[in-house]
């Protein structure tokens, strides 16, 4: 009579323990089928958007960079200030299509050879409206890229939010950043608005918490408070990207989560080229 109370409860925590399991994963798959399902809403919202071919092998265009400025230091002590000449290539996006969309679109982020390639919003009255929206305004476990409620298209510093998937979609890749060769290989953002097309040069990666003095640099019409915001950028940078931000160039800030602590940020910083 013992022995068959005790495969009873053994029965009974088996069973617990598998509709557990079954719950869980149940869980797993359902939100991995979300995600999967909203990036294939945001690959639908690109092929909309993308303008056609303009004749490339590559269906890409070449947009050249020849103002960024790379200072470095001389044995004098003076920095001088060299050009450096780049090209990044994109694929471009129709902005006015997208504003007949969505007037609460702000442009179109992405990074080559990344899945960084979406729309970003902006709106001002409701800051954190695209946290859990998709570009139609429906709720969205992924979200969509939004820019900080705070700043404006002449900001010297242009805050763009967004979620670190487990897929790899949405700012996720940020995270690869902390490695070196990464950002040699991914050097430049590039940012469309109704004002045109620009592209921005990586220059400090940094991890930082939720409440980081960073995110307080919006602009500036000062040299010196410019120059004292670059060089706190440079000085947690993870690494030397040997590119300085000079007074007058606008800086993009991208953020998103890193690691398991809720308040661990990621950003990439990067200089209008």
């Amino acid at each position: 009579m013992k022995k068959h109370k005790e495969k009873i409860k053994i029965g009974i925590v088996i069973g617990v323990f598998s509709v557990v399991i079954i719950a869980c994963l149940i869980s797993i798959f359902s939100q991995m089928y979300t995600e999967y399902r909203e990036n294939e809403s945001f690959k639908n919202l690109t092929e909309i958007v993308t303008e056609e071919s303009t004749g490339n092998d590559t269906e890409k265009e070449q947009f050249i960079n020849p103002n960024l400025l790379k200072v470095s230091d001389c044995g004098n002590g003076v920095q001088e200030e060299s050009l450096m000449y780049s090209s990044t290539y994109f694929q471009p996006h129709s902005v006015s299509d997208l504003l007949s969309m969505n007037s609460e679109c702000f442009g179109w982020i992405s990074i080559a050879g990344t899945n960084i390639n979406y729309p970003v919003m902006h709106t001002q009255s409701n800051p954190q409206k695209y946290l859990n929206k998709n570009f139609y305004g429906e709720y969205s476990y992924s979200g969509t890229p939004f820019m900080d409620s705070r700043c404006s298209a002449d900001s010297t510093n242009l805050i763009i939010y967004g979620h670190h998937m487990n897929n790899g979609t949405m700012f996720a890749d940020l995270c690869n950043y902390t490695d070196y060769s990464y950002f040699t290989e991914h050097p430049t953002v590039v940012l469309e608005t109704k004002d045109g097309v620009f592209a921005y040069s990586v220059f400090s990666i940094m991890r930082v918490k939720s409440d980081d003095e960073w995110y307080k640099f919006l602009k500036t019409d000062l040299e010196k408070t410019y120059e004292k915001w670059v060089s706190y950028a440079k000085s947690k940078s993870l690494y030397n990207t040997e590119i300085t931000p000079v007074y007058g160039h606008q800086i993009l800030t991208l953020s998103t989560c890193y690691g398991y602590n809720q308040d661990d940020r990621i950003l990439v910083l990067a200089v209008r080229n």
